[in-house]
């Protein structure tokens, strides 16, 4: 008998195997509720899913960072609106204090409040702390601010002197290291004035004046005694009038003032009367007549006024006239003198010529020409000692433009150019410029036959031979200036590479009476806007003005000179004019942009020069200043926030320091919180700002503007760590989901495969055992 193996149990056998395999591993997926229990299980879904299980565990921690450091930010960013609100109420009460209401024990309590208000504001600054973590006190430094201090003394700007705006010979002055370029010259008078009025030429004497001719007004008695008996006249003058009257009965009485008797009893002769009646009109109209009597053997009397002129004429002030003095009640009648014995012009008044001076016009035939000539130059007429004197406006800023004689009355010549473009010929438009300003009484335009403009002639103040002691001429004003010429200076030098040749130098120029008075100018090519203001120059005896420019921006001779005199409007919020005009100095300034000039020149037009100094103004290369430069720190607070698993990936939070020292930016040990009092109006001034002349910030305002931007900047990263954390949390959940589709297992599927192995498991089992079953029968037979 044969007994073969049973392949068909082993199939079962083989199938049972698996689907118990099966079973198990979709239990255990049920178990787990994962699909990969093990790396054997799918080893690459394996590999990738435990990366994103530690990518996942890093996005939890780096999303507990960044809201931990929103929450950090947070904080700071209250403690800094407490300051900016304490700020506020200081702002506040400096307004009060500088009110002139409060008296210096007002302020000095204001000031005690403001005290403790700055303490406040450095102790939220020290006690800001996130978890044991100082927030506003910086632990790194942010920048290098250029920062200044005051000297007692005056020191060189060390390199500033390396370019020569100026050549000067004078080596030593006043005390002060040259070398220096003088303003005025040995020759001056007193010698280095810098100031002068020079003689350009005597205008000709046209007309020669002569004398003013008196009135003679002549009286012919032409009658006997008899004849004149009764008889009255008056003589009137400028302060009255006397009159006189012809009497035997000199106990008569005559109604009216100022009556006197002539006795016709005292002579034999009417003539001889008349003689004695000259002597007694002397004594009574002496000042204002002289009384002659014509010679014996005639009966006239000449009166001839003192005063001559055409004035004389005038019958309410000169004349003689027959009056009528009514008689009665005592008084006697007199009856007027015959009108026929009295000549009332035996001569006439008459003005006498005025001396006259003449310009000349007929040599120029264009505006230019003659506006050339006459620019700069003055009309003086010494009868009034007056200056009329011709300025060019269309030449503004440069020194044509400026008057060079003090008190002079100016006369625009630029007027001459309109008019004569309206049709008036050069000579009409000169003359009546001249003669509006000068006026018609001391001048005229002179006319040719034809009535063509030829001149102006210049008249004497006074009329007659008086005036012929007077004099017109032309003279020039010379101010006490000095002039740089951009263009030799710079010369080969080009435009782009001005501001680094000028970076760092500068030239000052000292007053003319002041040793301890002087200007600086300084040039930088290009000054950072977080720089601390620059203090006023000056104090401890000297007056000194600095004014720096920063000329980043210039690219030419011309916009260097523009620059220089009228600011930029940007950087440079004014130019050195006005700068000069809002200081206390004597000097102002002119600018030729075609010329490539400037012009510095002392605004005192007069000679000052008595000995204050040894040779008077003077200019130099180099910056002498008591204001040093300096340098302080801004501190941050620099932190790092995780937010991802890569050390070199992360955001760095910055939290301004701010304490007292950097929100008023001072050096501490250099500056205090004394300086920011409000005990004088200039400590006031100083931290209120002001916008007129020149916009000066207020230290307040800047102060609360550093905690404004120092909010701003944390507000921006609290929106920083938001976003960032929105972004973390998309991350993990496109991850999570991502590692779930991987590793997690499908239940319905798993469930499935279970109930699917298990019934073939059991199947299988069932016919196992009945092939079992077979087998052991035919053992039994065999037994």
């Amino acid at each position: 008998m044969v007994i073969a193996n049973n392949a068909s149990a082993g199939f079962i056998l083989g199938t049972l195997n698996r689907n118990i395999n099966k079973k198990s591993k979709a239990s255990g997926q049920l178990s787990l509720g994962e699909k990969i229990r093990n790396a054997g299980d799918d080893a690459s879904g394996y590999a990738i899913s435990e990366k994103m299980r530690v990518k996942i565990r890093s996005l939890d921690q780096a999303d507990a960072n960044v809201q931990n450091g929103a929450s950090m930010l947070r904080v700071a960013e209250g403690a800094i609106q407490s300051q900016i609100n304490l700020m506020r109420t200081i702002k506040e009460k400096v307004i009060d204090a500088h009110n002139d209401t409060n008296t210096d024990m007002d302020r000095a309590i204001i000031q005690k409040e403001i005290t403790n208000y700055y303490n406040e504001i450095n102790d939220i600054a020290a006690e800001t702390t996130f978890n044991g973590k100082h927030l506003l006190l910086g632990t790194k430094v942010d920048e290098a601010v250029k920062s200044w201090y005051k000297l007692d003394h005056a020191e060189k700007l060390d390199g500033s002197d390396s370019f020569n705006f100026v050549s000067g010979s004078e080596s030593t002055l006043d005390g002060q290291t040259g070398p220096f370029a003088l303003f005025g010259t040995s020759t001056d008078v007193p010698s280095y004035d810098g100031y002068k009025i020079n003689d350009v030429r005597l205008l000709p004497q046209s007309v020669t004046g002569t004398a003013d001719e008196s009135r003679v007004i002549g009286v012919n008695f032409t009658t006997n005694k008899n004849g004149l008996n009764n008889k009255a006249f008056k003589i009137v003058y400028p302060e009255g009038e006397q009159t006189f009257v012809f009497t035997y009965d000199m106990s008569a009485n005559y109604r009216g003032t100022n009556v006197h008797k002539v006795d016709l009893n005292s002579e034999s002769a009417v003539e001889l009367v008349i003689r004695d009646l000259a002597d007694l009109i002397s004594n009574y109209v002496n000042v204002d007549y002289d009384s002659k009597y014509t010679g014996l053997g005639t009966k006239k009397i000449l009166l001839t006024t003192i005063e001559a002129g055409a004035i004389t004429d005038e019958p309410s002030l000169y004349d003689v006239v027959g009056v009528d003095l009514p008689g009665g009640d005592e008084y006697t009648h007199a009856a007027p003198l015959p009108d026929s014995m009295i000549t009332h012009h035996e001569k006439h008044g008459k003005d006498g010529d005025t001396a006259t001076w003449n310009i000349d016009l007929s040599g120029y035939s264009s505006a230019e020409d003659l506006i050339s000539y006459f620019k700069g130059k003055a009309i003086y007429h010494s009868g009034n000692g007056k200056y009329y004197e011709f300025i060019d406006s269309s030449k503004s800023p440069t020194i044509d433009s400026v008057s060079k004689i003090s008190g002079a009355t100016v006369i625009d010549l630029n007027s001459i150019r309109s008019a004569v473009s309206s049709g008036q010929t050069v000579a009409k438009a000169f003359a009546n410029l001249v003669v509006s300003k000068i006026g018609s009484s001391l001048a005229e335009a002179v006319t040719d036959t034809s009535g063509q403009v030829t001149g102006v002639n210049i008249r004497a103040t006074v009329r007659g031979t008086e005036g012929n002691s007077q004099s017109v001429s032309i003279k020039q004003g010379d101010l006490r200036d000095y002039t740089l010429d951009f263009n030799s200076i710079l010369g080969g030098v080009s435009g782009a590479d001005i501001p680094g040749k000028l970076n760092g130098q500068g030239f000052r120029f000292y007053d003319a009476t002041d040793a301890n008075k002087w200007v600086n100018v300084l040039f930088y090519d290009g000054i950072n806007p977080n720089d601390d203001p620059r203090p006023a120059s000056g104090g401890h005896g000297m007056d000194i003005d600095t004014i720096v420019f920063d000329i980043s921006d210039v690219d030419s001779v011309d916009s260097l000179l523009k620059t220089i005199y009228r600011g930029d409007g940007d950087k440079n919020k004014q130019g050195l004019s006005q700068f000069l005009a809002n200081s206390s100095q004597n000097f102002r300034v002119a600018a030729d942009y075609t010329a490539g000039t400037i012009t510095i020149y002392d605004n005192r037009k007069y000679t000052v020069l008595n000995g204050q100094t040894e040779k008077g103004a003077k200019i130099a290369n180099g910056v002498y200043d008591n204001v040093v430069n300096d340098y302080r720190n801004t501190y941050v607070n620099d932190l790092v926030i995780q937010h991802t698993d890569k050390s070199s990936a992360n955001i760095h939070v910055r939290i301004p320091q701010t304490t007292m020292d950097q929100i008023f930016g001072y050096k501490v040990g250099a500056g205090s919180l004394d300086d920011y009092s409000v005990m004088t109006s200039e400590k006031r001034e100083f931290l209120l700002g002001q916008d007129y002349p020149t916009p000066i910030q207020g230290a307040l305002d800047k102060g609360i503007q550093y905690l404004i931007d120092a909010n701003t900047l944390i507000g921006a990263q609290i929106v920083h760590m938001e976003s960032a954390d929105a972004n973390i949390v998309t991350e993990l959940e496109n991850t999570t989901a991502a590692e779930s589709t991987i590793r997690d297992a499908d239940i319905a599927k798993s469930a499935m495969d279970l109930a699917t192995a298990n019934i073939l498991s059991q199947s299988a089992q069932a016919m196992l055992s009945q092939f079992n079953h077979s087998s052991s029968d035919v053992l039994s037979l065999l037994q």
